[in-house]
């Protein structure tokens, strides 16, 4: 009897032994070697030639448009965004391009930037706006950014 009682307490010693230790070895964390994360610096913009002259003014032909007028890029540039900014009603809304392409072109003429929202064929104007916030970024044929902002009173 002494020597069953002695092998039920070694059973349980040794399954507590067995349980602790492999506990520890599924919570232990894994050590992982260091991933190399190469980080991208923002490209520095150079400067923007001094011959280009923007202006953004209300279209005479449209309601609630606007025409964005590019000249003196001499062909210096191959694309140029634009991100428009602007309050109505108190809203914060925007219009936004994709590259558009002025390579070989000396002046840039955008004028049906419209200042509302549009959807099945059914566009409701954003009223009140009478200023706006315009960023462009040129890409010139260097492939270098530069960067033009500046608010305009409507």
């Amino acid at each position: 009897m002494k020597n069953k009682n002695l092998l039920i307490v070694a059973a349980i010693i040794a399954a507590l032994v067995a349980g602790v230790v492999g506990f520890k070895a599924l919570s232990a964390t894994k050590k992982q070697a260091p991933t190399l994360v190469e980080e991208t610096l923002p490209q520095e913009l150079e400067p923007l030639a001094p011959s280009v002259v923007v202006a953004v003014t209300r279209s005479k032909v449209k309601d609630n448009t606007l025409v964005l007028s590019i000249s003196g890029m001499q062909s210096k540039y191959t694309a140029v965004a634009y991100e428009l900014s602007y309050d109505s009603l108190g809203i914060t809304q925007g219009v936004t391009s994709k590259p558009l392409d002025v390579a070989g072109k000396d002046s840039f003429v955008r004028d049906d930037i419209y200042l509302g929202t549009c959807s099945k064929n059914v566009c409701r104007p954003h009223p009140g706006v009478k200023k706006v916030s315009l960023v462009l970024e040129f890409t010139a044929t260097s492939g270098k950014k530069s960067q033009f902002s500046k608010d305009f009173e409507l």
